[in-house]
């Protein structure tokens, strides 16, 4: 069997966030001892050794916690490499590292009674020997996974192919981004949706046929015969530049969407705001006074619906922690404390809250997690409260007008809050003056702390 150490090395992540190789003896000695002939033969098959360990360790058989140990530590290889090959792929384009990826997904420290469930145990308990080889399994669960996906999207990464995205969007969709995101023409718009009308025809039709000859896997680009059939008018090498060039359009609007990071825009500051009402013709006096109010408008449901945003994303995290075998929710809660209210670091933080490591604490808080969850109830709550107290001031045509405006608008300011406090929290140094964010997390974190004690 090659690479048979892959089944009692485990690959863990150092407190630096580096990987490193943690050789479990008890795993080798009892491996040596129950499957001799697995390890010595090189021709015996990864899948029958799984099979054998799955089995020892689902019958709960003797030994059971090291069977599953040594699966784990075959899964943290196929995670390993699995972050490596996209970090290769995307590094160099993107500005992608390698411990970016592994500190969201090689999450197994090895014990042979995990204190939390690694990844690793996850994907072990909902792998099926009859259906795919764990190695397969195992990249698939890895690159589907959220908080992997939400690094790849921080980098303007989305992985799903052209194909599949012209596949699953509707024209009322395509007719949407492509006016409001992109701010194409009627004429090209018109042009797009006959493309997209022709694709799908052709393509949805082929592929329906593939499924039901039992061929599955993903899109795949569109062949010669099939770019023919969808415009017989221009060549088939122009067909194809212009659907790559439309599936590069979505794909931009969802990294758009997905991951927060608009890029219509690029607002200076709150005054920004002031202009967006103001730019009118008539009585200038008028004109500031009602910048002024809109202005007014803004800073106080910023500060309502921040509150509220925070409060709810606090709320279900906490009861998700409570829920668990061994529930952290103080830990949590404390460690929020002490990174976003003290300044302290992650390293500083671990031993005041019973972590071991940084990697733990950050794992633990989740920040970046956390303030996309804030920013997506956040943009929201706040374009609905400002668009209808603006009606008290703004007449309704006014509004209309500036409308998508205003919430691209508002979405920018509301990311560069974000910005302010993740460079806050990289910084940790407790002198420096509290982001937005911050200081409104605290004043949540505040009354919740008090509960507990």
């Amino acid at each position: 069997m090659d690479n048979a150490f892959y089944y009692w090395q485990l690959m863990r992540l150092r407190s630096s966030g580096q990987s490193q190789i943690q050789v479990k003896l008890e795993v080798q000695t009892w491996l040596q001892e129950r499957f001799p002939t697995a390890l010595l033969d090189p021709d015996y098959p990864d899948s029958q050794l799984q099979r054998q360990l799955c089995n020892c360790w689902r019958n709960q058989k003797q030994d059971a916690d090291l069977a599953q140990l040594s699966l784990r530590c075959f899964i943290s290889h196929q995670i390993h490499q699995s972050c490596l090959n996209l970090a290769q792929r995307y590094g160099d384009r993107y500005g992608l590292s390698l411990p970016e990826l592994l500190a969201v997904v090689l999450d197994d420290e090895g014990r042979r009674s995990p204190v939390y469930r690694p990844l690793s145990l996850e994907i072990l308990e909902s792998y099926d020997p009859d259906k795919s080889a764990l190695n397969t399994w195992t990249r698939q669960l890895t690159h589907n996974h959220p908080g992997l996906n939400c690094v790849l999207l921080d980098k303007g990464i989305y992985r799903a192919s052209d194909w599949a995205i012209l596949n699953d969007t509707n024209a009322e969709q395509l007719e949407r981004i492509l006016r409001d995101y992109h701010l194409c023409s009627n004429h090209e718009i018109t042009q797009a949706l006959s493309l997209l009308e022709q694709y799908q025809q052709v393509y949805r039709r082929d592929r329906l046929l593939q499924r039901r000859l039992g061929q599955q896997g993903r899109c795949q680009t569109p062949s010669e015969k099939q770019l023919q059939q969808m415009n017989p008018t221009v060549s088939s090498g122009v067909v194809l530049k212009q659907l790559k060039h439309l599936a590069s359009q979505l794909r931009e609007y969802r990294v758009h969407v997905r991951s927060g990071n608009p890029r219509l825009y690029q607002p200076r500051d709150e005054q920004e705001l002031e202009t967006l009402v103001g730019q009118q013709p008539g009585n200038w006096g008028a004109m500031e006074d009602e910048s002024e109010r809109f202005l007014q408008v803004y800073r106080q449901a910023l500060k309502d619906t921040l509150a509220g945003a925070i409060a709810q994303v606090l709320k279900t995290n906490l009861d998700k922690l409570r829920r668990r075998k061994n529930g952290r929710d103080t830990a949590y809660l404390e460690g929020l404390h002490l990174s976003q209210c003290q300044g302290l670091s992650m390293t500083e933080i671990a031993p005041k809250i019973g972590l071991n490591s940084q990697v733990q604490v950050t794992r633990l808080l989740n920040l970046k997690r956390l303030r996309l969850e804030v920013r997506h109830l956040l943009i929201t709550k706040l374009y609905q409260r400002i668009t209808q107290e603006a009606l008290n001031y703004i007449p309704i045509e006014r509004l209309h007008a500036i409308d998508q405006t205003l919430e691209t608008l508002l979405t920018e300011l509301v990311d560069d809050m974000m910005a302010e406090s993740a460079a806050q929290t990289q910084s940790a140094k407790s002198c420096q003056q509290i982001s937005r964010f911050n200081a409104a997390l605290c004043r949540a974190i505040c009354p919740l702390r008090q509960g507990f004690e």
